[in-house]
């Protein structure tokens, strides 16, 4: 067993035994878990993700076991750079360097707002995306499963969720993208939401105003 613990955060008597057993009976060179399951005494999930070219579907009987197959593509994504970056894996892990556009962001940010603003009080489980892209451009700091916990259970509410990436959102978007082609990006985007009755589009509307209004005063 591998052990990747960049904080040095305890993991718990027993799951390095428990995390053993289970990857072992899974047909994978590759595979690894993470998330509260190491660190936690009461879990609702043990998170496994498995990484290979098959599509065979892996099962076990207990219902807590969330399996995720992840293709070797996937290596370059933020998601698989955070949560291979704190787990425990059967070998050591391949590694990509990390490939992450705003045009990446921009769609994160196209899934997440409505689903926030429809489901107010799930945004603990709905936005950890929205938050882990957000402090990588905010930061350039890749956030693993127990920091980007941390980090959401900060907040009480989905507007203060809200309010912290309207912040943020114009600082990054000026420190990482060039204005002409901020501009032509987000003209475009505007276009998908004009005139829409729905209060996410219309977020998403007005947010872009104010970006555009950020880039022209700088």
């Amino acid at each position: 067993m591998i052990i990747y613990n960049p904080h040095n955060k305890e993991i718990l008597n027993g799951r390095i035994e428990q995390a053993k057993v289970l990857l072992n009976q899974i047909p994978a060179k590759y595979c690894f878990i993470t998330g509260s399951f190491l660190y936690k005494e009461k879990y609702n999930d043990i998170d496994i993700f498995v990484i290979s070219r098959t599509k065979k579907e892996l099962k076990f009987k207990d219902k807590r076991i969330k399996i995720t197959l992840l293709d070797f593509n996937d290596l370059y994504s933020l998601f698989y750079h955070s949560i291979s970056k704190s787990c425990i894996a059967k070998n050591i892990l391949p590694q990509k360097p990390l490939k992450v556009t705003i045009s990446d962001y921009w769609q994160v940010i196209n899934e997440a707002i409505p689903i926030l603003l429809n489901e107010k009080n799930k945004f603990h489980k709905n936005v950890r995306f929205l938050i882990l892209y957000t402090e990588y451009f905010k930061t350039k700091e890749i956030l693993d499963t127990f920091q980007l916990t941390q980090k959401i259970n900060q907040f009480k509410t989905y507007k203060e969720i809200l309010q912290y990436f309207k912040n943020e959102i114009i600082k990054i978007i000026i420190q990482n993208v060039k204005p002409s082609y901020a501009r032509r990006f987000f003209y475009t985007q505007a276009g998908y939401y004009k005139g829409s009755e729905y209060n996410a589009q219309t977020f998403l509307y007005n947010l872009i105003h104010e970006i555009t209004r950020g880039i022209v005063h700088g």
